[in-house]
């Protein structure tokens, strides 16, 4: 039997590394240090003072992403030809969002920002070794040992990257992204999202890059290109190095970071760079191409990805034999609840057995023997 383990990281994985990546902890720092017009903003989106979420700020954040979605493109309509002459046409007033759309997206910064804070201060070799040593033992040698290799992960604070670079090497891996000079106007290298050159240069006669890292998410490592219509990825070193958030915003790039949160995800999974990773996962769910899922930190609380864990269960001849979800439950009653949700979120006939749960955290992490595609 091929030994190909698929492992897919959620948030629970970036909280065992430190407890300050919860969604609750990441919330409230933002919202207690938000300040003047920027608070009334974000007030004004969410609906009022009562309506701002303090347990996840991703219900806030969907209708940050939707308030500035929309003035950018009522700014883009007015500033065109045909909406020049709509205003001219019924005699309207141009209400001038410039101002509006800027306080929004430095709402929207400022959030960005304080999670790269957080990636300095903790996604570090030294603590990722301290905290989390035997997972990432484990996935070298699952990795390294496999016929293929696949990581999925939904967060996007680089703590997957650095786990890949540091256990596994660069030369080992892909994240279809390949060297392109540098960045109009700087010196940073920066590497093109191309699957298709990524496929030209590591085919299958290709045999040193057998493992693969999908973003279903995004990356603060990655950016869309408005300028080239393409997505770009900088070294993790190199965006602190260059302070690259910072610049993009008093340089005026048209960088965008490509990344997924808020609501919605089912509908951004369909868009450019999200829909190849997404498809990339829901081929080789459908027809079963991987032996072992190791679901590490995830709440199942993403439907599109929900979808597609069911769909590999219902591919494979014994998932049982396969599958394992781990998180942290210390105790009985947050396991059955956990368990229960899970249940609860798959839709299966049968019972999910509970062998297939680990609830010691994620060093706790134990190799599954593995199952096969059903004959088609």
């Amino acid at each position: 039997m091929a030994n190909v383990p698929l492992f897919l990281f959620g948030n629970g994985l970036s909280i065992a590394l430190s407890p300050v990546f919860s969604l609750k902890s990441i919330t409230q720092n933002f919202l207690h240090n938000l300040e003047g017009e920027e608070r009334a903003f974000l007030i004004e989106i969410c609906g009022g003072e009562n309506e701002i979420s303090f347990d996840d700020f991703e219900a806030n954040f969907s209708k940050i992403e939707d308030a500035y979605n929309s003035v950018v493109k009522y700014n883009q309509f007015i500033k065109s030809e045909v909406g020049e002459v709509f205003i001219k046409r019924f005699n309207l007033t141009d209400p001038c969002l410039e101002s509006h759309q800027k306080i929004i997206k430095s709402i929207y910064n400022k959030y960005i920002f304080q999670i790269l804070g957080l990636i300095i201060g903790n996604v570090k070799k030294s603590a990722i070794q301290e905290k989390l040593g035997d997972f990432t033992a484990f996935i070298r040698k699952e990795l390294l040992d496999a016929d293929k290799g696949f990581v999925f992960t939904l967060n996007y604070d680089l703590l997957a990257e650095t786990i890949m670079l540091d256990e596994i090497g660069t030369d080992n891996f892909t994240d279809f992204c390949s060297s392109t000079s540098v960045f109009k106007g700087t010196e940073i290298p920066k590497f093109d999202f191309d699957p298709a050159l990524n496929n030209h240069k590591y085919g299958d006669d290709y045999t040193d890059k057998t493992i693969e890292l999908h973003h279903l998410h995004g990356s603060l490592s990655l950016f869309y290109d408005f300028d080239r219509n393409k997505a770009i990825k900088f070294r993790c070193d190199d965006i602190f190095r260059y302070d690259v958030y910072n610049t993009i915003e008093k340089e005026d790039w048209t960088l965008y970071p490509a990344i997924i949160t808020g609501g919605g995800k089912s509908l951004k999974m369909n868009e450019y760079p999200f829909e190849y990773y997404f498809r990339v996962l829901k081929d080789l769910s459908t027809y079963g191409r991987y032996t072992k899922l190791y679901i590490v930190g995830y709440s199942f609380r993403d439907d599109h990805i929900n979808e597609l864990i069911k769909r590999w269960i219902t591919s494979v001849q014994d998932y049982s034999l396969g599958m394992l979800i781990v998180d942290y439950k210390p105790d009985k009653g947050s396991q059955e609840e956990f368990k229960k949700d899970v249940r609860k979120a798959l839709k299966l006939q049968k019972v999910i057995p509970d062998a297939c749960f680990a609830f010691d955290g994620v060093n706790s992490i134990f190799q599954k023997s593995g199952t096969e595609p059903k004959v088609v």
